[in-house]
């Protein structure tokens, strides 16, 4: 009798085992980390396109994020330049997302097929198509400082240049990374010591 309980103990035990190891192996796995500055675009095209009224017809598209005080890309600050690039990248792809009819300015008359690579979109003005109907734009600027960059984003509606929505966040700069030992930013020289 005494064998027979310590036999059934000892399989109750093994059954526990496989039930606690079979769970852990059917646990959901962790979604994987978005990259910190994709985190923080997605966050501001959120902010600005998510509980958006329905908007009157009409395509939508977006545009480099630029300088505050220039409305140009900082050419002296690759940084910044890549972060203009990456919101307009980011804000095209959440309002497709979101199932709004988003047109591609950039996209050329043809495919070209290069050595390394195939491409349709360009920026050569003689390769676009002449005539873009696009109503509403997503335009932003960004304003560094010393821990963080102020990112502004808008949303315009060119028939009538009224803003329809509107967001703003702060970037840190150590999600920036620190690409440059050296920058020239409003024709002051910052030395960093990363």
């Amino acid at each position: 009798m005494k064998n027979g309980l310590l036999l059934m103990f000892v399989l109750v035990l093994s059954a526990c085992s496989q039930t606690a190891l079979r769970q852990q192996a059917a646990a959901p796995e962790a979604k994987p980390r978005l990259d910190p500055v994709l985190f923080y675009t997605e966050r501001l095209a959120d902010q600005l396109l998510t509980g958006l009224p329905p908007l009157p017809h009409g395509s939508m598209t977006a545009v480099t994020f630029t300088d505050s005080a220039t409305l140009q890309p900082d050419q002296t600050n690759v940084r910044m330049r890549h972060l203009g690039l990456q919101l307009q990248e980011s804000m095209l792809t959440v309002a497709s997302q979101l199932g709004y009819q988003v047109t591609e300015f950039r996209a050329g008359q043809a495919l070209q097929l290069h050595a390394q690579h195939d491409s349709l979109l360009t920026r050569q003005l003689s390769e676009l198509a002449t005539e873009q109907s696009v109503r509403y734009v997503i335009a932003g600027t960004l304003s560094q400082h010393e821990d963080f960059t102020i990112v502004n984003a808008r949303l315009v509606d060119t028939e009538t240049n009224r803003v329809v929505a509107a967001a703003a966040d702060q970037i840190p700069t150590a999600v920036l990374g620190s690409a440059e030992q050296v920058q020239l930013r409003q024709q002051r020289i910052y030395r960093s010591s990363h």
